[in-house]
């Protein structure tokens, strides 16, 4: 009897430590101001950023809204995005991977996730870094986070 209590303790305590490293992993941000525009802030989560050592620069992104935005197809107010991109500092475009609008509240609206061919250079980058976009300041962000570790 006490032998199988024993090996249940382990067993929680064995759980709780795997929970809790998966926890610690998953839920890192550390969210970096680049931008305030009227009515919008930009950010930067820069957690792992510097793992991101070739052209291409995987990063979360997150504006937040003083005023709502509307969106079709999602009946309440936005007040805050959170955006995955892909972005190529060499050729200067860059996709998006997923984003995730959410209400005045912290919420999930909406959720979309763009899977697509990311073998074929046609496919993996949609749009073009334009200069002076947001996008632009985020790259620029992105590479000096990313030389300066």
């Amino acid at each position: 009897m006490i032998q199988k209590n024993i090996y249940q303790f382990l067993f929680m305590f064995f759980l709780l430590a795997v929970l809790n490293n998966y926890n610690a992993q998953v839920h890192k941000e550390n969210w970096v101001p680049i931008k305030s525009i009227n009515q919008e802030r930009i950010y930067v989560n820069t957690v792992n950023l510097e793992k991101n050592t070739g052209d291409d620069i995987y990063v979360w992104v997150m504006e937040e809204y003083s005023l709502p935005e509307t969106m079709e197809g999602i009946d309440a107010d936005i007040y805050k995005t959170k955006t995955y991109f892909l972005l190529n500092k060499r050729i200067k475009r860059y996709s998006i991977l997923q984003i995730i609008f959410y209400d005045t509240k912290g919420n999930v609206l909406k959720s979309y996730n763009y899977t697509r061919n990311m073998e074929n250079q046609n496919y993996k980058y949609s749009s073009p870094i334009l200069e002076g976009s947001n996008i632009e300041a985020v790259l620029l962000l992105c590479v000096q986070h990313i030389k300066s570790k």
